[in-house]
């Protein structure tokens, strides 16, 4: 999402800067441009303090900026709370949320550590203004972190929709996943429902693309998703592992269906990626899917807790070349009427002009 957005920010004339904290064997530049926009990455030292050297060498980083006024406003993510203890800018600091640890935590029912904890606390309260994905995601973090404020504003994940819709050609009935390959997905039942659609057609195939994980036993989670698949059944599934996001959009525009049980997110980019290309979606109904789509009108949403749900879901959309049509279509309007990036570029500068008016009121 934060590429979309400072690209179309760039786009439109825009100075942007992005920095951030990398482990030093990351295998990208220190700088690069990516149209249009200026990146450095800072690594992160290895030793035992090297955490704590990151975090203060990014505070001066930005710091010096704001004061050779190079930046007039500062965004940075809610998750492991980068800015928490920064001192007073002349310059607004915003915090988006993504979705913290602490979020994602409470979200699974598990527990965080203190530190996480505290740190994107800190960074939540030091903040000049703070805005959020999804209304979800915004009352969940005011509910862990018993904040009193409020958001600023609600600005959803923008998606870049083709501007030439790839012709629709369903390849048989091909069923498609992304995402990378980890237990909150949702991918686990996803593929326990499998063979129920294998039976009821057996000329279905369900394509998952994403980068590999590992299962909360730390095994490989493809070696284990493998495991849960019957013999007679393991043809029809296919690892495409990690492609480009042009190959994934071409495997969206052929699939009959495509299926993102998520049992935590803030606001998904995945079924936005698929909607946008009038690729029929089947999301999760958990925290913020009814944001994301009407159900039985733009996408089906279902249970990750219920592998039948989810099969019931693509059977239907299977059994009905209208449906899935006439889901697909409305799917796609709605990306463009409502995440697109370009109608989105608008409400980001409002809200970013509001802050930096209402920052500059408040220091005089």
């Amino acid at each position: 999402m934060t590429q979309v957005l400072c690209r179309v920010l760039a786009g439109a004339g825009h100075e942007v800067r992005v920095t951030g904290v990398y482990p030093a064997q990351y295998p990208a530049p220190d700088y690069e441009q990516d149209q249009g926009v200026r990146i450095w990455r800072l690594r992160e030292p290895a030793n035992p303090a090297g955490w704590l050297q990151a975090r203060s060498r990014l505070y001066r980083m930005v710091a010096a900026w704001v004061g050779e006024r190079a930046v007039e406003l500062i965004e940075a993510p809610d998750y492991q709370g980068w800015t928490a203890g920064w001192r007073r800018l002349s310059a607004p600091l915003v915090i988006r949320l993504h979705g913290s640890e602490t979020y994602f935590a409470a979200e699974l029912g598990r527990r965080v550590s203190r530190v996480a904890f505290w740190l994107e606390r800190a960074a939540l309260r030091r903040a000049d203004f703070w805005c959020s994905v999804c209304r979800y995601t915004a009352e969940k973090t005011r509910q862990v972190f018993r904040l009193r404020s409020h958001p600023s504003a609600i600005l959803y994940n923008p998606v870049e929709v083709p501007l030439v819709l790839p012709e629709r050609k369903p390849a048989g009935r091909n069923v498609v996943f992304s995402g990378t390959l980890t237990p909150k997905k949702g991918i686990v039942s996803l593929v326990q429902c499998w063979p129920s659609v294998a039976r009821a057609y057996p000329d279905a195939e369900l394509h998952i693309f994403g980068k590999h994980g590992r299962s909360d036993t730390g095994e490989s989670m493809r070696e284990y998703l493998i495991s849960l698949l019957p013999s007679e059944t393991r043809g029809s599934v296919h690892f495409h592992g990690h492609v480009a996001r042009e190959v994934l959009r071409e495997a969206l525009a052929g699939a009959r269906a495509a299926v993102f049980p998520s049992y935590a997110e803030a606001f998904p980019v995945a079924p936005l990626e698929a909607m946008s290309v009038g690729c029929p979606t089947i999301a999760s109904r958990r925290g913020s899917g009814p944001e994301l789509l009407g159900d039985q009108r733009e996408g089906l949403l279902v249970d990750p807790d219920r592998p039948e749900e989810i099969a019931a879901a693509i059977q239907r959309l299977l059994s009905s070349e209208r449906l899935a049509e006439q889901i697909g279509a409305a799917g796609r309007e709605r990306v463009r009427r409502d995440f697109s990036a370009g109608n989105l570029l608008d409400r980001n500068l409002g809200f970013y002009q509001e802050c930096v008016a209402r920052f500059s009121g408040a220091a005089r």
